[in-house]
């Protein structure tokens, strides 16, 4: 291949990374969210899971869902992770994405999984985009402004180096522990008996609700001289705990979902 190519070819690749819009939690989040929710089961959701999964685990097809979304027979699914809302809206006033939204999607699968006539594939991709989206809804810039796409737009810099707000609560704070998924799993699975009791039996609008009275907060940025925030060590301390709640709630109300999904 000629050099020309060669810089055309790089140059494409590195345009289409940079274009591609941002996932929650990441990795890490996704699947330590997928491994909560998996100890929480029921044996008869578990049993009726296995049947069509074949022995993949939650934390496993928790990531599909942003993997397949460079394919082309899936781009459509793009606006299913997130919801936009203005401050001011409530959601008898925003309007809606025709195209769907994460409280759409969510509602959907959820039907798809309580239907016996779908196929074990079926219900396999339907329990992967259900994992997925329980984790995304959780993260509060999923539940995020339309102006500057949920975060994307705030650049900034991590520690020096460049990248956007919305990055930072994908993955940059969770990676800060060099944790693998299994590991930060076990730091933060010391929930009480009283904080479950008060997460569970509420609907996808009071999770997006929660996500966007937290979302203020991710916004307080301090400047540096260059007039461009630069993200470090406060920054983590004062937001891993909200990270760390989210992440609790989220594997906990998962479980809660699949239980009820799965009991008969």
């Amino acid at each position: 291949m000629k050099p020309a190519v060669l810089l055309f070819s790089a140059t494409v690749a590195l345009t289409s990374v940079i274009s591609q819009p941002a996932h929650a939690w990441g990795q890490i989040g996704h699947r330590i969210i997928g491994e909560l929710a998996q100890n929480n089961l029921s044996p008869l959701a578990q049993e009726k899971i296995n049947q069509f999964a074949k022995g993949e685990s939650l934390a496993q097809m928790s990531t599909w869902p942003d993997e397949i979304r460079s394919d082309k027979n899936w781009h459509h699914s793009t606006p299913w992770h997130y919801v936009s809302i203005a401050d001011d809206e409530t959601w008898e006033t925003v309007k809606r994405n025709p195209k769907g939204d994460i409280i759409e999607s969510l509602e959907r699968f959820e039907k798809i999984l309580k239907d016996p006539k779908v196929s074990d594939k079926d219900k396999r991709d339907a329990l992967a985009f259900y994992v997925h989206f329980v984790g995304d809804i959780h993260q509060p810039l999923h539940v995020g402004h339309s102006h500057d796409h949920g975060g994307n737009k705030v650049k900034l810099k991590w520690f020096g180096d460049d990248t956007n707000l919305h990055t930072v609560w994908d993955s940059k704070l969770i990676d800060n522990k060099q944790l693998s998924y299994t590991e930060y799993t076990q730091f933060i699975n010391r929930i009480s008996d009283k904080n479950v009791k008060s997460w569970v039996g509420k609907s996808y609008y009071d999770w997006a609700d929660e996500s966007k009275a937290l979302r203020g907060a991710t916004y307080n940025l301090e400047t540096n001289r260059d007039d461009q925030p630069d993200l470090r060590y406060q920054y983590i301390f004062d937001h891993t705990p909200t990270v760390e709640l989210r992440l609790q709630q989220a594997g906990i109300r998962l479980a809660e979902k699949l239980n009820i999904i799965f009991s008969k």
